[in-house]
């Protein structure tokens, strides 16, 4: 008789085995694996707004570079476009004073004095003229002797000032050359001697020179 403690439950079932199946690999070190795990709509609904804040992020960087190359590129431009109107403006001035008239270089002092006298002569007022000498030349030369020296050279007096040299020192006054071209077609160079006294510059000597042959017509 079969022992009734080794008959099989009826209730309990039986596992199927694969025979195919071999046992499951057991990877040592690392934990069992899990169930899989799927991203769900939460999950891609919370990655979209990070993606999107850093784009965001990354277009107002884009942004604010190019608005600083924009105001380093205009200041260059501002800076070049002043530098030009400046060189202009001081071309412009040059060409002015150059061009302007003749006795456009005199500024003051003893060249204010010299171009004062020959303006005189070149309108023939010979008396104001004659007023802007020193006292010393004054009274070696009279009024009758240089209204005689100009009627004789009035062509010469009749100049026009071709161009005129710095100022030089010469012990206590100054000397100043001006070359001229006189109504009779001839150049002259005329060379002022002034001095200082009284608070005002004065017109000691004077030398009419005619360039072509270093004629002396006017020396004191």
């Amino acid at each position: 008789m079969d022992d009734p403690q080794n008959i099989p439950d009826a209730s309990a079932p039986e596992k199927s085995v694969d025979p195919g199946a071999g046992p499951e690999p057991v990877l040592h070190g690392y934990p069992p694996p899990g169930p899989r795990m799927e991203l769900t709509g939460e999950l891609t609904s919370a990655i979209a707004p990070q993606r999107q804040a850093a784009e965001i992020r990354g277009t107002t960087v884009a942004a604010y570079e190019d608005a600083a190359l924009r105001r380093r590129s205009f200041r260059h431009n501002l800076f070049l476009l002043l530098s030009l109107a400046l060189a202009a403006f001081i071309l412009t001035a040059w060409i002015l004073v150059r061009l302007d008239a003749p006795l456009g270089f005199f500024f003051s002092g003893p060249q204010e004095i010299v171009r004062a006298q020959l303006r005189a002569l070149d309108r023939g007022e010979l008396r104001p003229a004659y007023d802007m000498f020193s006292a010393r030349y004054r009274g070696q030369v009279s009024f009758d002797t240089w209204h005689e020296l100009f009627v004789r050279h009035w062509r010469m007096f009749h100049a026009n000032v071709v161009r005129s040299e710095m100022p030089a020192l010469s012990g206590p006054g100054v000397t100043l050359e001006i070359y001229l071209h006189g109504a009779d077609d001839k150049d002259y160079r005329a060379r002022f001697t002034l001095i200082r006294s009284d608070g005002r510059w004065w017109i000691d000597d004077v030398h009419w020179t005619q360039e072509a042959d270093e004629r002396d017509f006017s020396r004191t």
